[in-house]
């Protein structure tokens, strides 16, 4: 098992999942045709897994998926479903970084991978700790260095190019200094030679800068808040997700379970069926096969262009998780050795 950058050929990883509604309706207000919404909103999106894992299979790469081994509820609210994984580990090498989470209802989310990480020959796994030091106040008001006296990073800050290691500025609610810089030491310990850039973002990276190959980046970011590293790179950029219609429309949807929330969406999936999502959350076979979250015209002819196979990927009702082909799966092999792209 190794990776050294994300556009290396794909040989296995995991993809997340949702439980079935019957699992979280019992501990909802969703009644009736709100009931219903939130039914057909998750069978579609179970399905919409499902058909990822059939094109992924279809290129030979192999597929484990996650496993909740937890409640769904936890005696005080719904527990997070292990779907983003990308949230939760990485690979680096042939070494494993294993995450943590800062809330009582997404606390057991790490864990939903352990059943295929115990079947990897991995050379070392790091587990952050989290000295079950977990935040139970008010999500809006959470401030990761200030209100959690232990250290907490999601993998998903940061973006592994070889030698070269890409970091958001700004970890928003998913990291902390202290989580930073076990990560920071972690890569080093790997590879003393590894440089870190600094992405100026807040929060994940997945929907801000994605690298199709060598030279070549797809970005909604202005140059000045990328770093040095990509300076010589070719760079098309795209909006980003927040100005999209659909983004400015559903700005509530982390609500997950709010009736209303439940509607809104179930009509969107009803009566457009012709708009899609698309965001940078996107995944590389290799360097001439990306897949992406939804359908982007233009952008799929310029790259098309550049022989670039675009292989567009429905998760329009999965995007209720606030996720795309990224989030929803992790590597766990590519192909390829260390290289420096400097």
């Amino acid at each position: 098992m190794s990776v050294w950058a994300e556009f290396n050929p794909l040989k296995s990883c995991v993809i997340g999942t949702l439980p079935d509604p019957d699992k979280i309706i019992p501990f909802t207000k969703l009644q009736k045709r709100y009931k219903t919404y939130f039914e057909e909103i998750l069978k579609r999106s179970i399905t919409e897994l499902q058909d990822l894992e059939n094109v992924l299979t279809s290129y030979g790469v192999t597929i484990h998926r996650s496993k909740q081994t937890y409640d769904m509820h936890n005696g005080k609210t719904i527990n997070t479903p292990p779907l983003a994984v990308r949230d939760i580990y990485t690979v680096y090498g042939d070494n494993l970084f294993k995450g943590n989470f800062a809330f009582d209802w997404n606390k057991e989310v790490p864990h939903c991978c352990d059943h295929v990480f115990e079947k990897c020959n991995f050379s070392s796994q790091h587990n952050l700790p989290s000295g079950n030091k977990f935040f139970n106040g008010e999500f809006t008001k959470f401030n990761a260095d200030k209100d959690l006296a232990r250290p907490l990073y999601h993998p998903s800050l940061t973006l592994k190019c070889g030698h070269d290691i890409i970091i958001s500025k700004d970890p928003g609610k998913e990291g902390n200094t202290a989580g930073l810089k076990e990560y920071k030491d972690w890569i080093s310990t790997i590879n003393p030679d590894a440089r870190f850039h600094v992405l100026d973002t807040v929060s994940h990276i997945d929907s801000q800068i994605f690298l199709v190959r060598p030279g070549l980046m797809l970005t909604c970011l202005t140059n000045d808040k990328l770093p040095d590293f990509f300076k010589s790179w070719e760079k098309i950029y795209v909006d980003p997700v927040a100005a999209q219609l659909f983004h400015k429309r559903n700005k509530y949807r982390h609500k997950k379970f709010h009736p209303v929330i439940a509607q809104v969406f179930y009509n969107f999936l009803e009566t457009c069926t012709e708009e899609t999502y698309f965001n940078l959350n996107s995944l590389s076979i290799n360097e001439s096969t990306v897949l992406f979250t939804g359908t982007h015209p233009t952008l799929f002819k310029k790259l098309e262009k550049k022989g670039i196979d675009c292989i567009p990927i429905s998760m329009k009702a999965t995007t209720f998780w606030d996720t795309g082909v990224h989030c929803v799966t992790n590597e766990l092999e590519r192909e390829g050795e260390l290289v420096d792209y400097a």
